[in-house]
């Protein structure tokens, strides 16, 4: 009932688990076609990792975050702060907006996918364009950066 006044709604399952209580999105569209639904996972609706639960951390690790966090002679160190958790609600709350505003255009609601994995790794285009531009590969700066300056002060 809930869902048929709403206009967006928010889950954070495992992919298919609401499906299987009568919540996922093909069930909802139905009582509710103009909803935004958005789905936040660690790691997508399909693929390998997909019936994994997502948290910060292990996207931080798999997403090449910590690969550059941490002293340059030392091992990968966690983010003081839960950045995967922030960016991936940061991405969500922008894909929401764009869904409203595409669902105010057309009528029509939609599914969103966010998830903890491509939010990371879309803030570390900067380490993917050294590399596949120039070759320099991804390193341990402690806290330098190497294209921002004054970091290395």
């Amino acid at each position: 009932k809930l869902a048929a006044v709403s206009d967006v709604f928010v889950e954070n399952y495992v992919p298919g688990k609401l499906a299987e209580m009568g919540l996922g999105y093909e069930d909802i569209k139905k009582i509710a076609p103009h909803i935004v639904y958005c789905s936040i996972t660690g790691y997508g609706q399909t693929g390998p990792m997909v019936q994994r639960g997502g948290y910060d951390s292990i996207a931080a690790a798999v997403s090449g975050l910590m690969h550059i966090t941490g002293h340059e002679d030392g091992e990968p160190v966690r983010p003081g702060v839960a950045m995967t958790d922030l960016a991936t609600g940061l991405y969500t709350y922008g894909a929401i907006m764009a869904g409203l505003l595409q669902r105010y255009k057309t009528g029509k609601g939609l599914h969103i996918d966010c998830n903890l994995l491509s939010s990371q790794v879309a803030c570390l285009t900067h380490v993917a364009a050294n590399y596949l531009n120039c070759k320099i590969e991804a390193k341990r700066w402690g806290t330098a950066h190497g294209s921002i300056v004054p970091y290395q002060v």
